[in-house]
């Protein structure tokens, strides 16, 4: 493994037992290394910064104000804190990928990752900027929660998606090839995925 890959994956291991402080200074750490790094290590990096908000957002507790506890409800001497349901607020997403894609023909171009829907409208409105096409219109999904800002002809230039981290659990055959890839092999990679010539064939025979 590379010296940024053993970086990840010692940042990775720390952040399981981490403080919320903690959790921040490596994420801020990641994200100063994160555009000198390969499209490997960034996709790596990029799965590590979803985990650490995901984590983050776990330790978080939000103080409930005194004047709202006076409309609370709850059984007396249940030995429950009773809570007022007017205080409770939807969870907000971890994270929001940005869809950015081509003026001409509408093809996805790239995707950015942003921890917040802030940074995500503002990182659309400086790439809209450089598009010759005006936005016509913004929409949203009440489903998905997507936000898509389109021309007068219904082309999307930039849509704005909440995501979640997606953490299962890696095979130990995939988490070596993967650490292979990190070196340049790609052999490893290809028995996952590639069917050998033989059974190709007798596929096709059947």
């Amino acid at each position: 493994m590379t010296a940024i890959t053993d970086t990840l994956c010692a940042i990775e291991r720390r952040a399981e037992h981490a403080i919320v402080q903690e959790l921040r200074l490596m994420t801020q750490e990641i994200l100063t290394m994160r555009t000198q790094l390969t499209l490997e290590d960034r996709a790596h990096a990029d799965a590590l910064l979803l985990k650490l908000s995901h984590l983050e957002s776990c330790q978080r507790v939000e103080p409930v104000a005194p004047s709202a506890l006076s409309h609370s409800f709850g059984p007396a001497g249940s030995g429950f804190l009773p809570l007022s349901l007017d205080t409770l607020e939807p969870l907000q997403p971890s994270a929001y990928l940005v869809h950015i894609y081509g003026h001409e023909v509408g093809d996805l171009e790239r995707v950015e990752l942003t921890e917040s829907l802030a940074a995500a409208v503002q990182l659309a409105r400086q790439r809209l900027g450089e598009q010759p096409r005006d936005v016509s219109q913004v929409t949203r999904d009440v489903g998905s929660g997507q936000t898509s800002f389109l021309t007068s002809d219904g082309l999307v230039l930039v849509g704005i998606l909440p995501c979640e981290p997606c953490m299962p659990e890696v095979d130990a055959r995939i988490a070596e090839a993967c650490a292979s890839v990190a070196t340049g092999d790609l052999t490893a990679l290809v028995r996952l995925f590639v069917a050998p010539a033989r059974k190709q064939t007798e596929q096709l025979a059947a």
